[in-house]
Order: C-alpha cells, then structure tokens, then sequence
C-alpha cells in the first residue's frame, strides 16, 4: 500500500496547481520541485490522461479493492491545486516529502487497504499512518507523505550511545534502529503538518527559478551542500567512511530548471549559479568563438548530427590548476596543501600559450553519415571428426562516417608530426591528403588533412575529396547561429539516424520503437551558453512532430508503448 500511496503522491504531484504549499516547506529546505497542473491540463484532458497506461495500471491496481474507482479524480486529491516535493536533510536522517491538497478525504482513505487502515492514528481532525520510514498524514484538505532515509554512518558512529535506549534486553540494533527512525519520523511530520515558521517563499533565489508558464519546476539551494550529503553518504557505503569530503567549498550556488511541454518541443532550462572566482574564470575560457572559416566546410544536408565546443585553450590550462585546487581542495579539505603544490607543478610544466597556439579550443564533430562496411573476421570451422580449422570470413557492419575538425594556429609543428608519420608508416600520403594505417577490424578508414589553420580527421572519402577541393561545398542554415552563439552545442536529427538503420536487423519491438520515433520525434539538441551574470545557463530541447497537438501528449503515447 505504501507504494501505491507513494505513486499517487508522484501523479497527484505531476497534475495540481492552485494554492501556495509553499507556505509549509520550510525556508532550509535543501531542494524543492514543483509541478504545475493548471499547465499541463491545459495540454492533455483528465480523461486522457485516465487512458494512459501508467494511469490504467494505478486504477487498476486499486480498482481491485474497490471497483467504484475509474479515474484518479476519484482518488480524492485535488487535481488542481499545486503539488511539491521538497528534500530535507540532517546529519543523522534525510527527509523527502510529498505535500498535496486533498478534494475529498473519505475517497482517499478508501484507497488505503485494510492491514494499512488498522494503523491509522488519530488526533483530532488529523489521521496518520507509521511504517517504519514511513508516515502519512492527513486531514480534510492536505495529505503529507512522507519517507525517511537514515544516515548509516550517523548510526554506526553513535552505536553505543543508541543501545543505551534499548527498551529491553531483546530489543537488538536492527528493531532499535526502526523504533529510533520511527519517532523521529513521527516528531518531524507532526511540526511539519502544522508548520507556521519561515518559508521557502521567503528566499528570493527559490521565487526568482519559478516561471509560470513550466510544466515543473525544480531548486536547488545549495550544489555544494546537497553533493556534500549524497557524496558523504555514498563515500560511506563504498567503505570511505573516513575521507573527509566537502563540496560546500566549490564555488556553485544555487540550481534550478524549468520542463516546458510546446506545441512541438519538450524543454528544460537549467541554470547554475557560480561564485566571481569561477564566473571571471569561465567567462577567460569561453570568451571566443568557432572560427568562421571552419563553417565552409559545413554541409547541414549532409549532417547527422554534430558536438561543437568554442573555448581558449591557453584559458584554460591558465585556470585549470586554479580551479582544480579549487575543487579538490574544497572536497578534500585534508589534502588541500598537496593540491596546492600539484597545481603549480602543473603549470610550470605546461608552456599555455605554446599549447593553446597548437590546439586553439575550437572543435567540431560531424556525423555525416551512417553506412556498412565489409570487415574482416576469425571463426573456426569443424569437420565431422570435429577438427578444428581457423578460418578468415568477411561480414558487412555499420560504419559511421564522421569529420572531425581542430583549430590550430601551429602548422609547421603540425607538418613535422606528420612528416614523422608517414616515416614510420603510421600515414600513407596521397596527392594532398593523408590516410591513416589502421588494424584492418577497424569498421572504418581515416583521413587527414591541414588546411585553413583547421586539422580535419575523416572517415568518409567524400568529405576530404570535398575538404581538399578548391571550392568546398557548403550550406549553412540555423546550425552557423546557434554554434558561434553558444559555448557548447550537441545536435542529432532523429530521423535521419532511424532511416540509417537496416530495418532487417532489428527485432518486432524494435521496429516498432523505430516506428514510432520516426512518426513523433525531429531533433534533439543540447546548448550551453555564455555566462549570464553569475549563472551558467543551459538548455536541452526534443523537438516532436508538429502535427501533434503538443509534446507533452507524444510523451504520454511513448510511456504507453513502453509499457
């Protein structure tokens, strides 16, 4: 039952809007994420979303005990009132909690089975439920469910202290554990349910994340804190119980993202605060641009997707040392006079301006395309005394034909790397290019060639017959914009990489998938722009299929042919 009650918590959370909860999320909560219903009914009916398979599984699942329920209005939760989830962490138990707006008490409380009924405490117009890390409480208009996760390494380091508490001589660690997390649960939802104190609404970085027209919205307070307590308790289960870790140091600040369901695309933004020191630092590493000549050997019909990165390499083995010191040190607060020493060794070995005139920090890589290629195998074959004979065959695997492009401002260092190359026959020269000397598994061969201050690598003879022609055929479209505006761009055309794929190859359910992608996505991409102030800001877009009604609606058919 907990678990149905949890996922109801999770749907419920995915579809209210309407009240400020907010007013009961403490102002030290470490995260916080919300989900605006008001949005997303606005997008699919109550009746539609009652036809998706994750919502025909939960009314099924509870349909079994009570039949009268056909639809998760009937679940008793108020379907447009604003839900939340918030995380709040101790040094001894972390607490993760789901708030939301009941509409009808007695329709939730029938969803509860008997064994979970029996449990039921209740203290005046509230009903609470406790098992083990788990509570429930309620009265007529909100529900708060809530689970808690202990610190093992809290408990270890106070064992003594607990087995004092022991009721009896029976009670072992294990079932004192259970009481000990049981009363705090029990103590923590009891001020929680009837909290009055100081918001979350009173922090100016939590209001400023939220944007009314998101599906969800998600805050971070702290990076540094909440990396502090997942790494603090990973580090001890891996058995690094005594390694000192602190990110609270790192130099980021609060976090936050925004989901939007559009007419044709799904999108998260993101953004991440930073310190001046890391903000003067990456704004050095990521001042230029993809070099313009770099785009005349750009053909967006002849692209699958591509990865482009713009940044000053000399930047960046300037402030890397610093930076790293920076982070290690900050994690490894022990360890922080050798971090200090190993980054200034770092520098002086390294000549940055040498460097950053060899490899200048533009870099972009084409998938051009996707093809087969014969390739070259070892099997044994058997006689009928069952001998063995070792035998060469040849079987057809896809081969990615790709172009990858370097900047670089050093080509008499370039040339002699080279020449060095090609005597000792790692390159084969051709009229004006190279061809590398690879294993013959190798599904692809490899092409090199120095031009116009870029090294390009290929796998596609088409492309450096292109490359080194007088004339290089290039078609620029939105690609040019977004790549010399953007610090880092990934892109892929969906379609283009499905039609690349041989349909005999795949089982029913994967043509199937094949299928439904082609019809319902476009593109995806990934960006990463320039700093904005203190705030690095990111966002992620698929783009679907525009004679959909919206995005949020593929997404839902794409759970439903999941599962």
């Amino acid at each position: 039952m907990k678990k149905i009650i949890l996922t109801l918590a999770l749907v419920a959370t995915t579809i209210g809007f309407a009240q400020r909860l907010e007013s009961k999320i403490p102002a030290n909560a470490q995260a916080v994420i919300s989900v605006n219903g008001e949005n997303l009914l606005e997008l699919i009916s109550l009746t539609e979303f009652n036809n998706n398979a994750l919502a025909k599984e939960i009314i099924k699942e509870v349909g079994r005990k009570n039949p009268d329920f056909n639809s998760l209005a009937d679940f008793g939760f108020n379907l447009k009132s604003k839900a939340f989830y918030f995380y709040q962490p101790t040094d001894s138990i972390s607490y993760h909690n789901f708030i939301i707006k009941l509409k009808d008490r007695n329709a939730f409380e029938k969803v509860l089975d008997s064994s979970t009924s029996s449990k039921i405490v209740k203290t005046g117009d509230v009903n609470s439920i406790l098992e083990y890390d788990t509570s429930i409480k309620w009265n007529n208009n909100t529900l708060l469910f809530t689970v808690g996760d202990r610190s093992y390494s809290y408990f270890d380091k106070h064992k003594e202290r607990f087995m004092k508490e022991a009721e009896s001589e029976e009670e072992d660690l294990y079932i004192l554990k259970r009481r000990i997390v049981g009363e705090w649960i029990t103590n923590y939802t009891a001020k929680l349910f009837n909290y009055n104190g100081a918001s979350v609404l009173a922090n100016k970085s939590y209001l400023k994340s939220i944007d009314k027209n998101a599906a969800a919205s998600a805050w971070v307070n702290s990076y540094g804190e909440l990396m502090s307590g997942m790494m603090g308790g990973l580090g001890y289960l891996a058995g690094a119980g005594g390694l000192n870790m602190n990110y609270n140091n790192l130099g980021f600040g609060t976090m936050s993202g925004n989901l939007y369901f559009e007419k044709d695309a799904a999108r998260l933004t993101y953004n991440m605060e930073v310190n001046d020191r890391w903000k003067k630092a990456i704004k050095k590493m990521y001042k230029s641009k993809i070099d313009q000549s770099f785009f005349n050997y750009f053909n967006e019909n002849e692209i699958i997707g591509y990865t482009s990165i713009a940044m000053n390499t000399e930047a960046v083995l300037d402030e890397y040392p610093n930076l790293i010191s920076d982070i290690y040190g900050g994690m490894l607060p022990d360890f922080k006079d050798e971090m200090e020493v190993s980054s200034e060794l770092f520098s002086i070995l390294l000549d940055e301006e040498a460097i950053g005139d060899l490899v200048t920090g533009n870099m972009l890589f084409i998938l051009n395309d996707l093809g087969e290629k014969e390739v070259t195998y070892s099997t044994y074959e058997y006689d009928d005394d069952y001998n063995e004979t070792k035998v060469e065959k040849t079987k057809m695997e896809m081969s990615p034909e790709f172009t990858f492009m370097i900047g670089s401002e050093n080509e008499t260092l370039l040339f002699k790397l080279i020449k060095l190359g090609v005597k000792h026959k790692a390159l084969e020269q051709n009229s004006n290019y190279y061809k590398m000397n690879l294993p013959n598994k190798t599904p692809f061969d490899l092409y090199a060639v120095i031009k116009d201050e870029i090294v390009f690598i290929t796998s596609s003879e088409k492309q450096i017959a292109n490359i080194v022609s007088a004339n290089p055929i290039s078609v620029l479209g939105d690609h040019k914009k977004m790549i010399r505006k953007n610090a880092a761009v990934m892109y892929l055309d969906v379609k283009k990489l499905l039609a690349k794929i041989p349909a005999e190859e795949l089982r029913k359910d994967e043509k199937k998938m094949v299928s439904f992608a082609t019809d319902n996505l476009n593109n995806v991409y990934y960006k990463s722009g320039k700093m904005k102030g203190n705030n690095m800001v990111s966002e992620f877009v698929l783009e679907t299929a525009n004679n959909r009604e919206n995005s949020l609606k593929v997404l839902l058919d794409f759970i439903d042919f999941m599962m």
